[in-house]
């Protein structure tokens, strides 16, 4: 009855291994959506932008808001901006 009752005690440390492991593997896996989701954001956000850029004529003012401000910027630096973040995300 004894060696029942420690294979039950090893099985039941077993389970409780594997569940801890199993709930680590969910947290890895919900921040891994959770970052896949924010940077599929951030890419449609900067392929919008750059659309917008695209349309826009050359000598059109662009503005980047930085905080409560909107700052005057400079239309080449800001595509290249884009731009880089693009890749940037596309390379993550």
């Amino acid at each position: 009855m004894s060696a029942n009752s420690a294979a039950a005690a090893v099985t039941q440390q077993q389970l409780e291994k594997n569940i801890g492991e199993f709930q680590s593997l969910q947290k890895e896996y919900s921040k891994a959506v959770s970052a896949r989701s924010t940077l599929e954001a951030q890419l449609k956000e900067n392929e919008m932008v750059k659309k917008e850029f695209d349309a826009i004529k050359d000598d059109a003012t662009v503005y980047k808001l930085i905080g409560p401000v909107l700052v005057k910027q400079d239309r080449p630096e800001a595509t290249a901006n884009v731009s880089k973040r693009i890749e940037y995300i596309t390379g993550e």
